[in-house]
């Protein structure tokens, strides 16, 4: 294993490390397997180092600026006058033997030494730096949103067709609702389905995260491997479907040591009024604002139509300043009313 080493063991000549004091900082990485990666955008080198130091715990952790196209790996031990550094070799000149960390206050210093970048990780930088070259600062952004057409067609009463935020809504977890969760998690869990679906969310998850978690790193807790975990690219994203209406279907996607997850949130119209379930709670009411009346009625239909009831309007005009939907059960029916208030 070769090192650069960054800092200075007094009485060696030509070796330099950074220190601080240890009683400033205390840290514990007991049982820690992932290593860190924090970012350090446009950073000198001594900001990186520093940087290094500063983050919680001991052992490797890895330094990244993606506008300089920098990546550093680092290993943190906490030195004191009376122990060696025995686990890390500098590479030139060699210590001393039996050479000991000397500090005028007879304290412990957190000690920084330079490593090799494992390849694993030099790769997952790369592609990093490639996302980060096509998207900007987007890039590593959590929040997506997909035209939900690109999930391809479902079944219809009469034809095909693509799914819809409104019947996901209303009949999940069964029916269209599961039949779009499991088109979602069948799609995204793949590395090559999911470019159809959004390239830069492929990316993230199949060619940054899925890799991170099986990097093999050299001189982690648990010896090669462990896995990486980057501070600027989160593992969970909020993923909006939506179709041409403006009405969205939103997903949270994570990925966890089991895999991809993938998780409904909710259904919504164009002005984020959540779609009724076929199962909520009655008598059930939506409200809009003086925009409302035509999603209000598009909303009413669809109950009617789903449960073989009706709907009126009340006080409608051509001017609303406040659309309200109520809808109640009468038997196996529902009755709705809409109200424009003035």
């Amino acid at each position: 294993m070769v090192f650069q080493i960054i800092a200075t063991l007094a009485g060696i000549v030509g070796v330099r490390r950074i220190v601080g004091l240890a009683a400033a900082v205390s840290y514990s990485v007991a049982g820690l397997a992932v290593v860190p990666a924090v970012d350090c955008n446009n950073c000198s080198g001594a900001q990186e180092e520093a940087k290094a130091l500063a983050t919680p715990g001991l052992g490797v952790r890895y330094v990244y600026d993606l506008p300089r196209n920098e990546i550093r790996k680092f290993k943190v031990y906490l030195d004191s006058p009376t122990s060696f550094v025995t686990d890390a070799v500098p590479v030139e000149p060699q210590p001393a033997e039996g050479a000991k960390v000397q500090t005028p206050s007879g304290m412990a210093v957190r000690t920084l030494w330079e490593m090799s970048v494992d390849p694993d990780v030099a790769l997952i930088f790369r592609e990093m730096r490639s996302v980060y070259a096509a998207y900007g600062s987007s890039a590593f952004s959590k929040q997506f949103q997909i035209d939900i057409t690109r999930l391809g067609l479902t079944y219809g009463d009469t034809a095909p067709r693509y799914f819809h935020p409104q019947r996901i809504g209303w009949e999940y977890p069964s029916g269209e609702g599961f039949r779009f969760m499991d088109r979602v998690n069948d799609l995204v869990g793949g590395a090559n389905s999911s470019g159809s679906v959004d390239g830069r969310l492929s990316r993230l998850v199949h060619g940054i995260l899925k890799p991170a978690q099986s990097a093999a790193i050299e001189g982690s807790t648990d010896g090669v491997g462990g896995g990486v975990t980057f501070s600027g690219v989160g593992s969970e994203f909020t993923v909006d479907f939506c179709s041409s209406d403006g009405a969205c279907t939103r997903v949270r996607i994570s990925l966890t040591a089991n895999g991809i997850k993938s998780e409904y949130v909710g259904s919504r119209d164009k002005y984020d009024v959540q779609y009724p379930t076929m199962n909520e709670t009655r008598p059930l009411r939506r409200e809009w604002g003086r925009n409302g009346m035509e999603y209000a009625r598009d909303m009413a239909a669809f109950i009617a139509s789903r449960t073989g009831g009706d709907y009126t309007v009340d006080g409608g005009g051509p001017i609303c300043t406040r659309v309200v939907l109520a809808c109640s059960d009468a038997g196996a029916q529902m009755l709705c009313t809409i109200y424009c208030q003035h």
